[in-house]
Formats: structure tokens, sequence, C-alpha cells
């Protein structure tokens, strides 16, 4: 079984899939393009992770979730981008517009959390008792 990391940057989308271990099997990534509306934007991510599973030849199926980490202010309860001022996106509804691609769980947090976390369970912070992590971006 596997899961996906998407990483919704201001300029590029980057996906990667990993197995149990948390060990990076394959990744990727696109423009974001973020001119475009959230539609188009949230297309292109679906369109990612679908040519790396194609590319692992797995089944979506497989997929025990999908990871999102987004800038801005999240609602992960809702799965809502509430407001990123890098691309302009007010009370987008993510995981929503993701489930009608993808039948596993999807959840989506802020970006510098999600990077934080990923550190903390597979990363240089493992085995830690604190751990502070800084982000530079685009935004």
């Amino acid at each position: 079984m596997y899961r996906v990391g998407i990483d919704l940057g201001g300029t590029n989308i980057k996906a990667g899939i990993v197995n149990e271990k948390n060990e990076i099997l394959i990744q990727d990534s696109v423009p974001t393009l973020t001119e475009r509306p959230y539609q188009e934007v949230l297309k292109d991510m679906a369109e990612l992770v679908m040519s790396l599973i194609e590319k692992m030849n797995i089944k979506p199926n497989e997929l025990l979730g999908i990871g999102i980490g987004s800038p801005g202010t999240i609602d992960a309860k809702n799965g809502v981008v509430v407001y990123s001022n890098n691309f302009g996106w007010e009370n987008v509804p993510v995981t929503n517009e993701l489930g009608k691609y993808f039948t596993c769980p999807i959840r989506i947090s802020n970006d510098a959390n999600c990077a934080t976390l990923g550190e903390v369970r597979a990363g240089a912070a493992r085995e830690t008792r604190n751990v502070i992590l800084l982000t530079l971006g685009t935004g």
C-alpha cells in the first residue's frame, strides 16, 4: 500500500508516492500557473498523481491516502483553503474537488506544518524531542 504527498506551491505542484517505510518511490512536478481558476490547478494536481500511479504500475485503490501541503490559512477539518495569498484563493474546497478523482482519504494542512510533520515522521527530526522548522518559499 502507498501514500501520496503533494506540495502545492506558488511555482510548482510537487507530488511523490511513498511506501510503508516512508521511502520516496517516485516523484515529479508540474508548474502551478496560479493565475488560472482553482479547478484547473486542482485538475493538474490530480493528473500529476495519476501519472505517478501509472508510472509505478499500481492501481488507485492501492493508495491509503493523499496528503496535501498548501500555503495559507487552512481549514483542515473541512479540507478547505480558507485564504492563500500565493494564489488569491478564498474558501477553495480542495479535498472535495480532488475527491472527484480519488476514492482514498484526502487531507490538507498548511505546508509548513506538513514539512515539519514529514521531518518528524521520516526525516531529519526523527527520534528528536523538540523540533523547529523554518520555511522559505514563493509567498
